[in-house]
C-alpha cells in the first residue's frame, strides 16, 4: 500500500479568498438540506400513513421509511469514506449527491409510482417509498466526504471554524425542517418536502463540480470488500435488531438471533482486518487512543441528542398537542444558538484545542436536559432546555468532529471520519429505541386525549440522556488535547509517510 504523490497546495487547494469562503457555504448547505429533509421525515409519518391507506396499526411498517435510510446510509458511508481516500473525495461527494438527488427526486413520487406498480393507492404501496428511501441513503456517506475536504483543503487557522459552521448546520437544517418543512407538510403535502428541496440539491450539486477543487491526497490501495460486506452485516443486524426490538420485544428470539449475528459479525471484522492484506480500516487506527475515545463520545451523542429530539416530539404532540410547523417553532431556539455557536466554537477549538470544548459542551447539554427533566410542563420551559441543550451540542459536535481530524492521518481521514458517523448514526438509533420503550411502559389514558405518555416517562429519559453524557464527560477527561494539524496536504507529507511507514509494518 503506497501513497500516490501531492501536488503543491498552492496551486490544488481551496484554501485563498473567495474559494474557501464558498467551499464553506457549498458543504454548510449539504448538511441543511439533508437535514431539512430528515427532520420532516418524523412528523409527516401520519400523512405518509393516510395517504398509503394504512391504518394506526401500520405504524411499525410505515416507520421503515426512517429506519432504512439510517440503516443504508450507515453501511454506505465507510466504503465511500474508503473510496474518497482513494479515488477523490471530491468525486466520491459528487457521486453521492447524484445519487442523492435522483433519490429525493424519486421518494417525492413515491405515491404516483405505487399507483403506477398497484394499479391504485394499497398500504402495500409503503415499500416503494421504502425502497426510494434505502437508494437516498446511500447520500448519507456526503457528510464525512464534506469534513475531509476540509481537512484536506483549507489551512490549519481555517480548519476548526470551517468544522464549526459546517457542524452548526446541523442544527440549523433541523429546525427549518420542522419550521418551513411543517408547514409544507400541513399545507402541501409531504410530497412536497421532497420536491422543494431538489432544485437547492441540484444546484448545490452542480456548484461543487464547479468550485470545489480536487483533494491532492491519494490512498493508493483497493477496497476491502470482505470487511466492508462484514461491517455491513454488523450494522444491518444491529440497527434492524434495535429497531424491531421495540415492536417484538428485546427477549425475542428473532431480536436475539440479530444481535447474535451482529456481535459475531463484528468479531470477524476485528479479526479480518488484522488479516487482510488492505483492511477497510487500519486496526492500529481503530485502536488510537484519542480515536476510539472520541468514536465513543460520539455514540453518546448521537444517543442523546436523538433521544431528546425523539422525546420532544412526543411531549409536544402528545401533550402539548402541537402540529408540524408548531414544533418548528419550539426547537427555532435551537437554530439559532447553533447558527451562532458553531463558528465560536471552531474559533475556541483553533485556540485551545477540541478537548475542553467537548467536555463544556457535554456538561452544558447535561444543565440542559436536568432542565427538562425539572421542568417541562410549560412550552417556555421545554425551549430553554432544549436551548440549553441544543447549545451544549454545539460544542460537543464541533469538538468531537475536529479532534477526529486532529488524531487521523491526513490520507485516512475518510474513513475515519466515516467510522466516527457510523457509531454516532448507531447512536441515534439505539437512542429513541430505548426512549420508545420507556414511553409505551409509562402511558396512560387521559379523558378526551387517549393513551398519553405520563411524566414518569419524560423524567426517567431526560434522566437517562442526562447518564450517557455524564459518561461522555468521563471519556473525555482522558483525551489529548491535541492542536497540531498540518497547514495543507503539502505540508503533512511527513505525516502521511509515517502512516505508510506503519501499514507497510503491519504487513
Amino acid at each position: 500500500m503506497t501513497m500516490a504523490g501531492t501536488k503543491n497546495a498552492k496551486g490544488s487547494g481551496t484554501s485563498n479568498g473567495n474559494g474557501s469562503t464558498f467551499t464553506v457555504l457549498l458543504l454548510a448547505a449539504i448538511a441543511i438540506i439533508i437535514m431539512y429533509v430528515e427532520s420532516m421525515a418524523f412528523p409527516s409519518l401520519p400523512k405518509v400513513i393516510a395517504d398509503f391507506h394504512m391504518t394506526p396499526a401500520d405504524y411499525a411498517l410505515a416507520s421503515w421509511v426512517i429506519t432504512i435510510y439510517l440503516i443504508v446510509g450507515a453501511v454506505s458511508i465507510p466504503v465511500f469514506g474508503k473510496m474518497g481516500d482513494i479515488y477523490g473525495k471530491k468525486k466520491m461527494l459528487l457521486i453521492a449527491m447524484s445519487i442523492y438527488c435522483v433519490a429525493v427526486t424519486l421518494t417525492g413520487f413515491s405515491d404516483s409510482f405505487s399507483d403506477l406498480i398497484f394499479g391504485s393507492r394499497v398500504p402495500n404501496g409503503i415499500y416503494v417509498m421504502i425502497g426510494f428511501r434505502a437508494f437516498q441513503g446511500l447520500g448519507m456517506s456526503m457528510f464525512p466526504l464534506a469534513f475531509s475536504i476540509i481537512r484536506d483543503e483549507f489551512p490549519r487557522e481555517k480548519i476548526a471554524v470551517a468544522q464549526g459552521i459546517v457542524s452548526a448546520m446541523f442544527g440549523v437544517g433541523t429546525a427549518i425542517g420542522f419550521l418551513i418543512g411543517g408547514y409544507v407538510t400541513d399545507h402541501l403535502g409531504w410530497q412536497w418536502t421532497y420536491h422543494t428541496v431538489v432544485p437547492f440539491a441540484v444546484l448545490t450539486t452542480i456548484l461543487i463540480a464547479l468550485i470545489v477543487r480536487e483533494s491532492p491526497v491519494r490512498l493508493k490501495a483497493k477496497i476491502d470488500f470482505i470487511g466492508a460486506g462484514l461491517l455491513a452485516m454488523t450494522l444491518v443486524s444491529f440497527l434492524v435488531g434495535v429497531t424491531e426490538a421495540e415492536n417484538r420485544g428485546w427477549t425475542d428470539d428473532f431480536i436475539l438471533s440479530l444481535f447474535a449475528i451482529s456481535a459475531a459479525s463484528i468479531v470477524g471484522f476485528g479479526y479480518w482486518q488484522t488479516k487482510a492484506k488492505e483492511p477497510l480500516v487500519r486496526p492500529s487506527l481503530i485502536k488510537q487512543k484519542d480515536i476510539a475515545l472520541t468514536n465513543a463520545i460520539g455514540f453518546m451523542i448521537g444517543f442523546a441528542m436523538f433521544t431528546a429530539n425523539q422525546t420532544i416530539a412526543a411531549l409536544a404532540g402528545f401533550n402539548f398537542h402541537l402540529d408540524a410547523t408548531e414544533i418548528g417553532i419550539l426547537s427555532l431556539p435551537v437554530s439559532i444558538i447553533s447558527l451562532i455557536l458553531g463558528p465560536t466554537v471552531g474559533f475556541l477549538v483553533k485556540r485551545i484545542g477540541p478537548k475542553w470544548p467537548m467536555v463544556i459542551g457535554m456538561l452544558l447539554s447535561i444543565s440542559g436536559y436536568v432542565l427538562l427533566l425539572l421542568y417541562h410542563a410549560t412550552q417556555l420551559q421545554v425551549m430553554t432546555g432544549v436551548a440549553v441543550m441544543g447549545g451544549g451540542m454545539s460544542f460537543a459536535m464541533v469538538g468531537s468532529i475536529n479532534m477526529i481530524i486532529i488524531s487521523t492521518p491526513i490520507h485516512e481521514t475518510g474513513i475515519s471520519t466515516a467510522m466516527n458517523m457510523i457509531v454516532r448514526t448507531s447512536g441515534s438509533v439505539v437512542g429513541p429505541a430505548i426512549a420508545a420503550v420507556i414511553i409505551s411502559a409509562h402511558s396512560v389514558s387521559v379523558a378526551g386525549q387517549g393513551v398519553i405518555p405520563d411524566d414518569n416517562a419524560y423524567q426517567l429519559i431526560f434522566l437517562m440522556s442526562s447518564i450517557v453524557m455524564a459518561i461522555g464527560v468521563f471519556f473525555a477527561l482522558f483525551l489529548t488535547n491535541k492542536k497540531a494539524i498540518p497547514e495543507t496536504p503539502a505540508e503533512g507529507v511527513a505525516e502521511r509517510m509515517e502512516g505508510v511507514r506503519s501499514i507497510k509494518q503491519l504487513h
